[in-house]
């Protein structure tokens, strides 16, 4: 079996390590795995470091549509069994190429399609519907959460076309990562033996509501101000002048944005020193920021949207709020601040639930049989 994989390249978070993880994983499956990217990035990078064949057919701007031609022709040639995608770019090109094609293609919607480009006026009001339109010619869809496989029946997408793939994490060995006080020194931070930590690891994109995780900072330091606490921000994007300009201007001295972290060993330093591990996002697939949390036995505090809710049970696991109440999120800190045995508590209980029900094995294979399933049929 041959899969090629189709994605930007310019991809980070969740889909990149979504991506890299399976293409892994399946490898160790021996099954053929490639990929072809429209860009370099961060995720080339890695994709090179992990020795995944990959060929880049470069498209400089989204509107570039001469590409078409030159991917169809590698298509052909690779004599891959089935074109796996993902993103918003890789599912454009796909539009232009899949119903002249005898391979099958399929596509994973790793967020809500709708809302991807939120906060961006021009990209929303162009890229939106151009997705919406493409993944309505895909036969087969994978989602990585139920919430978005009932989400897209709800929209009118055939539920016979739908599949539910939980993203996965490894957790058969052990991790590379800095320790705490190396990972503090890094970056010249504080910790008295007392301090709790307390991170957000996203894109400061609309989407991911690091704005609210800003709000729930000032909430909390207003109502206890001498809390021993440290906030964590790695991340960039869009809104970042704007997230740096509240915190200056509101004086959260507490809050300490790192800039993005791309190296591995570094980041897996920040699950390893965070005391509570955030996600304040108003849509959500399956975040690997919550499992990479899961996999360093930390307690999580997210809102209740997307795949969240099918990863924590309030109150078992894990704290769920409201999207975009930092209220509410401000008064989970606290009281996990003041209670370290449940947050402990909360990090073991996740920690068992994740091994148990979000591996990569289990995520690999459930790809293997979708993709042997739509093999077999399109050969009749």
């Amino acid at each position: 079996m041959k899969i090629l994989h189709f994605i930007s390249g310019g991809d980070t978070g969740g889909a990149k390590a979504h991506v890299l993880t399976l293409l892994d994983s399946l490898r160790k499956k021996n099954i053929d795995v490639s990929l072809l990217c429209i860009m370099e990035g961060i995720f080339t990078d890695e994709a090179r470091e992990m020795g995944i064949p990959i060929t880049i057919i470069p498209q400089e701007k989204r509107y570039d549509i001469s590409v078409i031609k030159k991917i169809k022709r590698f298509i052909i040639d690779s004599g891959c069994d089935l074109v796996h995608c993902h993103g918003a770019r890789a599912n454009y090109i796909a539009l232009f190429i899949m119903n002249g094609m005898n391979v099958p293609f399929v596509t994973t919607l790793h967020s809500d399609y709708k809302l991807d480009f939120v906060g961006n006026w021009r990209k929303n009001m162009i890229f939106t519907p151009i997705n919406a339109f493409a993944l309505r010619r895909f036969k087969h869809i994978l989602t990585v959460t139920n919430a978005f496989k009932q989400m897209l029946i709800g929209r009118g997408f055939k539920e016979e076309r739908l599949n539910v793939i939980y993203n996965g994490i490894d957790f058969s060995k052990d991790i590379t990562k800095l320790g705490k006080k190396a990972f503090l020194e890094h970056f010249g931070l504080e910790d008295t033996g007392n301090t709790v930590f307390i991170g957000i690891a996203a894109r400061f994109d609309a989407v991911k509501g690091v704005n609210v995780f800003l709000q729930a900072v000032k909430e909390f330091c207003d109502s206890s101000p001498d809390a021993d606490v440290s906030f964590l921000l790695p991340g960039s994007g869009e809104m970042e002048s704007e997230l740096k300009n509240y915190a200056a201007e509101n004086k959260l001295t507490k809050a300490h944005f790192l800039g993005l972290i791309s190296d591995e060993k570094l980041m897996n330093g920040f699950y390893n020193t965070v005391d509570v591990n955030c996600l304040t996002s108003y849509s959500e697939s399956f975040p690997y920021a919550l499992l990479e949390g899961a996999r360093a036995g930390k307690a999580s505090a997210a809102t209740a949207v997307g795949g969240i809710v099918e990863m924590i049970d309030d109150g078992q696991n894990g704290c769920l709020v409201a999207s975009g109440d930092y209220k509410a999120l401000a008064a989970v800190w606290k009281t996990l601040y003041e209670n370290k045995e449940l947050r402990e508590k909360y990090g073991r209980a996740f920690y068992e639930k994740a091994r148990e029900k979000f591996s990569v094995e289990s995520m690999a294979q459930t790809h293997i049989d979708i993709y042997t399933k739509i093999i077999k049929n399109n050969r009749g």
